[in-house]
Order: structure tokens, then sequence, then C-alpha cells
């Protein structure tokens, strides 16, 4: 029976691996929306207080748009075949830009005078509110979801002098204005497609998981190439909240209104997104050198060369005689030859022999073997 442990050094020799590398590209999604323009939302108070003999009127147009960044990388391991995302520390964001124009409108009716202003106005304000956090917050990254829940100081919006055209009335109008955001942001998934070596789908559901996406054994597709598409869960709801103050003084009588809230609530928006798909790429890493017999062990403790005995006719010679000298010398219980062998496969200075030198005893033993 073959003995397979003569061969190992030829099966180590001349096989060629690919390197067990981690190639990464750039994997960054970026989401910007308008939930509502300026054309579409409109809001007007009517007039107010009821049956009071001055009265305020608002008119307000409101717009919001959302910007969501989640940079980070999608890093590709050879060895596995498998591919995961990693988002860079704290530089994801979400951000709201909430932008509205107020016209306004007063009138009064004072011990038989009547007057009603032309719209004063437009006055525009804009806020801009957001969270940062860790991409792509799927599931198992403690900060998923990210929550909204954020209240802007108040600003003044309006602070302009009331003349009527009557000389019995003056005032002054002043408007603040804040804003409440409410809502969330949630990973939900990001998938994986490729066409090459064959059509494929991954899709990554936890934060820093690994999946399987194949390759092929090579040398195509070189580099691979896939898109990579986030889906997430995102919901918003902001309120425009303003508080008008109208001072005015007619016939030598004092006017106020003060002290109301008028909250102006922008439609929500509750969707799930999917961003732009983003490109791929990974290279494919050279495969190792190949290992040759020169740079071998077994080359440098005489597997070749001028010491391998030869066999001719039935004869076994050193190189010199071709008188058997050689099986004399294996039963030479003094000698210190390679031929010594006491069934541990040891050399006699009690180290193991190389690979090479226990292929060129194997050889030895068959020929002795096949002699007798």
């Amino acid at each position: 029976m073959p003995r397979l442990w003569l061969f190992l050094p030829l099966i180590l020799l001349g096989v060629p691996t690919a390197r067990a590398e981690v190639a990464v590209s750039a994997f960054s999604p970026l989401h910007e929306r308008q939930l509502v323009g300026l054309d579409d939302f409109s809001f007007d108070s009517d007039w107010f207080p009821n049956d009071s003999p001055v009265q305020l009127r608002l008119i307000v147009h409101a717009g919001n748009s959302v910007m969501i960044s989640m940079p980070g990388e999608a890093e590709y391991d050879w060895a596995s075949e498998t591919i995961r995302f990693t988002g860079a520390a704290d530089a994801g964001q979400v951000g709201f830009d909430i932008g509205f124009q107020i016209d306004s409108k007063i009138r009064f009716d004072v011990l038989g005078v009547q007057w009603e202003s032309d719209i004063l106005g437009p006055y525009d304000y804009a806020v801009i509110a957001g969270e940062t956090f860790t991409p792509y917050l799927l599931e198992g990254n403690p900060e998923r979801p990210v929550t909204i829940d954020d209240e802007t100081d108040p600003a003044t919006v309006v602070s302009v002098p009331v003349t009527p055209d009557v000389l019995i009335a003056a005032g002054n109008l002043d408007i603040d204005a804040y804003v409440i955001l409410h809502g969330s942001l949630a990973g939900q998934s990001i998938e994986v497609r490729a066409e090459e070596p064959a059509p494929q789908l991954a899709i990554v559901t936890e934060e820093g998981e690994a999946v399987s996406f194949l390759a092929g054994p090579g040398p195509a597709p070189d580099p691979l190439t896939a898109d990579g598409v986030l889906v997430c869960d995102f919901a918003t709801t902001p309120t425009i909240v303003l508080k008008p103050t109208l001072v005015m003084e007619i016939f030598g009588q004092d006017y106020e209104i003060a002290d109301i809230e008028i909250p102006i609530t922008l439609p929500a928006f509750d969707e799930t997104i999917r961003f732009d798909p983003i490109a791929l790429g990974f290279p494919r890493p050279p495969p190792e050198a190949v290992t040759t017999g020169s740079d071998s062990e077994g080359d440098s403790h005489g597997m070749s060369g001028g010491d391998e005995p030869t066999t001719t006719g039935d004869s076994t010679s050193s190189g010199s005689s071709g008188t058997g000298e050689l099986e004399d010398s294996d039963s030479d219980s003094g000698g210190a030859g390679l031929g010594d062998d006491d069934g541990c496969s040891c050399r006699s200075d009690g180290t193991a022999p190389p690979l090479a030198a226990l292929a060129l005893l194997g050889l030895r033993r068959r020929r002795r073997s096949d002699r007798a």
C-alpha cells in the first residue's frame, strides 16, 4: 500500500492560495427631501379674539425639508467571502430646515371709528434643528432609534409699528415664534445586489453583521462590484408656535392682545425611505506566490544531486563499486548515516529528519525490499 506521507513534500509544493485580505469601499448614503413646500401648506387664523374691539389675523405659509446623512464604509472579506458595514462614529446626521412666511392684518372698531390695515409682511423665518448619531441605526445599534424631541428657543419674527391713517390710533405688533419637533429615525436594512459572478442579493439587518456574498474563485469578477441600498423608517411632525403681542392706543385708551399661543402643525411624515443606490467596488487580492521546488527544504537535504544512490540491474551502488555497500551500511549498527532507523524515524542526534529526508529513506527501504 503506498505510503502517502512519502509524497507530503510534493503536496506542499506549488499550491497557490488567495491572500486573506479585507477590501474597503465608501458607503455614505445621503437623503434630502422636501416634505412640504411653502406653496403646499397655508394657515389662516381668522380674526381673533372674538368680540374684541381690536382684532388680529395671521396668515402663514410654511414648508420644511429633511436631510439624512449616514457616512461609513463597506468591508469585504475575501477569505470568508462576506460583506459587512461600519458607520463612522458620531458622524450620522438628521437635520430639519423649517421655514415660514407670516402675513398679518389688524382691525378695530372703537367708538364708531372703524379701521382695517392692509397686509403687513410677509416676514420670513427659518429654523434648522437636528440630531447626530452613529450609522447605520440597524438592530443592535444602541442609538436606534434616533428620537427627535426638540423645541427651539422663541425668536422674534415680527416687530413693526402700527400707524393707521387715522390720527386717533397708534400701536406696535410683535410676533415671537418657536418650533417643536417630534419624530424618529431607524435603519431597517442594507441591501447588497450584484450580477456577477451570478445574480445575488444579500440583506444586512443587524449592525456590524457579516453576511455571505460570494465572489467566485476568480480571476473574474475583478473588482467585485455591487450596489448597496440603505432602507430606513422615518417619521416626523413639526409644529410652529406663534406668540403675537399687539398693543394699540385708540382715543387715549390702551388695548392689548397678548399671552396667546397659536400652534400650527405641519403635515406629518411617516414612511419607509429607500436611499439612492451606492456603487461598491472591492479589488480582488493577488494570489500568493507559488512555492517552487528550488525553494523547498527537500532540495537542501539531497533529494537530487550527485549523492543520490543509483540502481543498475539488481545491484545498488553508492557511486563507487556496485557491490551492495549501501545495504551493508544500513545494517551496520555503528553507523550514523541517514539510513539509521530505530523505528521512530529519528536521527542519531535525536532530532526528527526533514520531510525530504523521510522521502529518501522511504525510497531506500523499498529498494531493499525489491531486491530481497
